[in-house]
């Protein structure tokens, strides 16, 4: 028999039983579509760290202070350590060679206003070397310039939200907004960033098209800090990524020694973010996965548990077959193409299945899911390899029987 006739014979037969042939594939539907939720899942996850520690920067070291409390505090104050301050920035600067560039980070508690509008940014200090190490650069106008932080000019630069908060279309470039009881002019826009919420991921962003940005120096001279030193975050960047590890270890070293062992900073390397997100990502796709190969387990026994039917109701069929020259060989793909068929339009209804539930995880859950082809094909690949795995016993079984046997059976 061709193979266009084995086929057409085995779609009449499952059609011949369309309850019972629906009732079988639906353990390999769930199956494929837990597996191809799954899949969406974990891409999209991916896809959202990567997005994440690109904008955290690859290159990057970031020491982030560490507001200690009781008796750490204490201990920090009689060693008189008060945390991250300019001290720090030129101890590292002068170590460590290497560095593309340094920026300290200080956060300004004030709120920004726009003739009558307010904005819910937060206002970050910082000098000329921040654009660049974290590769967010401006839209239109400028970044700070090392002018402005050395004459401490009263000079800010928004992110996108903040532009539509204090002035909706209009051109910001030039004009005044408030900061506290301070006028700044407005001298760019940056672009803007996509920032997700990150709940499918371990790394958290601020969202960066809320900032405000001033020139430290400023922020120092009109909003003194009330501890004094009052830098919150060092972003360090060096030239090469394979250098990050050995960097981080160097910074720790000096920043022991400058706080007298006190630990009121934490170094945080984005490079080693990313790789406890996707071992965590592994685990995830580890459990889920087994899950869905569970369904597709109890889907497979049950196409093997209906063909194993099938070839008793039909063994007389066989018999007629064999009687008139049909091989073994036909009748081991004859029941083959059946179960493959079964599995295969279990795989498809479950991929369309499977994207209809991860796109109802991403409107309720707000998560980015990610269907991509390759998982699809990986996904019809499985379903269609579950009907080979579970239908080859019952086929040989029908292709061993005896033809006069078969022909004398009830």
């Amino acid at each position: 028999m061709r193979q266009a006739e084995h086929v057409r014979v085995g779609l009449r037969s499952l059609l011949a039983h369309k309850l019972r042939s629906a009732l079988t594939i639906l353990g390999i539907v769930f199956g494929v579509a837990g597996l191809v939720a799954m899949m969406s899942i974990a891409e999209g996850a991916r896809r959202e760290s990567i997005e994440q520690i690109r904008l955290l920067g690859t290159n990057n070291v970031r020491v982030n202070h560490v507001e200690l409390t009781g008796e750490l505090r204490e201990e920090a104050d009689l060693k008189g350590s008060d945390g991250l301050s300019e001290r720090d920035v030129q101890l590292l600067t002068a170590a460590l060679p290497n560095l593309v560039g340094t920026a300290p980070v200080r956060f300004v508690e004030e709120p920004v206003f726009a003739k009558n509008r307010e904005a819910t940014g937060r206002v970050v200090a910082t000098n000329a070397d921040y654009g660049r190490i974290t590769d967010f650069h401006a839209e239109r106008g400028r970044f700070l310039s090392p002018l402005d932080q050395r004459e401490g000019k009263r000079v800010a630069v928004i992110g996108a939200s903040v532009r539509n908060e204090l002035f909706g279309y209009r051109n910001p470039l030039g004009q005044r907004i408030r900061i506290g009881d301070s006028w700044f002019r407005v001298v760019g826009l940056m672009e803007p960033k996509t920032i997700r919420e990150g709940r499918t991921s371990m790394i958290q962003m601020r969202d960066i098209n809320t900032d405000i940005y001033i020139p430290i120096t400023t922020a120092s001279a009109r909003f003194p800090s009330e501890t004094g030193t009052g830098i919150h975050e060092i972003v360090i960047q060096v030239e090469d990524a394979t250098q990050v590890m050995a960097t981080s270890r160097i910074v720790d070293r000096v920043l022991r020694r400058s706080h007298q062992q006190v630990s009121d900073y934490e170094i945080v390397v984005p490079a080693q973010l990313l790789e406890q997100a996707q071992a965590t990502q592994r685990v995830f796709n580890v459990v889920m996965g087994s899950i869905a190969a569970i369904s597709l387990l109890v889907g497979g026994i049950g196409i093997m548990n209906i063909m194993l039917t099938t070839v008793t109701e039909r063994t007389r069929e066989i018999g007629v077959r064999r009687a008139l020259g049909a091989t073994r060989r036909a009748v081991l793909q004859q029941f083959l193409v059946e179960t493959v068929l079964m599995s295969a339009t279990g795989g498809v209804v479950g991929i369309l299945l499977g994207a209809v539930m991860a796109r109802g995880i991403s409107l309720m859950a707000g998560w980015q899911t990610i269907l991509s082809v390759e998982s699809a094909l990986a996904a019809f690949t499985v379903s269609a390899c579950v009907g080979i795995a579970f239908g080859l016993y019952p086929a040989r079984r029908a292709a061993t029987m005896s033809p006069m046997a078969a022909l004398r059976a009830e």
